[in-house]
C-alpha cells in the first residue's frame, strides 16, 4: 500500500491538480471505471522527491471506455480533447488529467499494480516495476527519434526512469 506523502516542487499547481484529479475519480467511479494511476502522479508516490514538477495526472483504462468518460465530461460541462495517440485529455483552466488507452499503452508491459490511498480515495497505480519498464521502454522509444522536442522529452523520461531505479535500491 502506498500514501500520497509530500509536495514537489509546484505545489500550489499541483493541490489544485488533486482536486480535479478527485473531481475525475469521482467521475470515474460513477460510471464503474476504475482507472490505473502512472505518469509523474505515481513517479512522485514512489520517490516523494520533492524536486520534481508533477503538471498533470495520468491515468490508464480501456479505450472503450472513452465514450462514457465523454458522455458525463459533456453532461458536467468538463472540457476535454480526444487525441489520435490513443489519450483522453480532460482539461480545466491550467490542469489537465490524461486518460491513456490500456490496450494501445500497455501493450506487452507488465501490468502490475499497487493501491495508492489519497485522503479517502483508494486509487490504482502501477506498481513501481511495472512503472520502471514504461518509462524504460518509452525512453527507448524517444532515443530512436532525432526531433529536438523527442529529445527534451527523453530527458524527462530518463529523469523519472532514474529516480525510480534509486527508489528500488533503498
Amino acid at each position: 500500500m502506498l500514501t500520497l506523502q509530500g509536495y514537489p516542487k509546484n505545489k500550489e499547481k499541483y493541490s489544485r491538480l488533486l482536486d480535479f484529479f478527485k473531481e475525475i475519480l469521482d467521475l470515474c467511479h460513477g460510471l464503474n471505471i476504475d482507472p490505473i494511476l502512472d505518469g509523474s502522479l505515481a513517479v512522485f508516490a514512489y520517490t516523494r522527491d520533492p524536486e520534481m514538477n508533477v503538471n498533470d495526472v495520468d491515468l490508464t483504462s480501456a479505450e472503450s471506455e472513452f465514450p462514457k468518460v465523454i458522455h458525463a465530461l459533456e453532461v458536467k460541462g468538463i472540457s476535454y480533447k480526444l487525441r489520435e495517440w490513443h489519450v483522453l485529455q480532460i482539461l480545466k483552466d491550467d490542469l489537465k488529467v490524461e486518460l491513456g488507452s490500456l490496450e494501445y499503452w500497455y501493450k506487452d508491459l507488465p501490468l502490475e499494480c499497487e493501491t495508492l490511498h489519497l485522503d479517502e480515495y483508494r486509487v490504482k497505480v502501477l506498481s513501481r516495476r511495472s512503472l520502471t519498464e514504461f518509462y524504460k521502454r518509452g525512453m527507448e522509444d524517444r532515443a530512436k527519434q532525432t526531433g529536438e522536442n523527442e529529445k527534451i522529452k527523453y530527458a524527462a523520461l530518463k529523469v523519472k526512469y532514474e529516480a525510480l531505479k534509486s527508489v528500488e535500491v533503498l
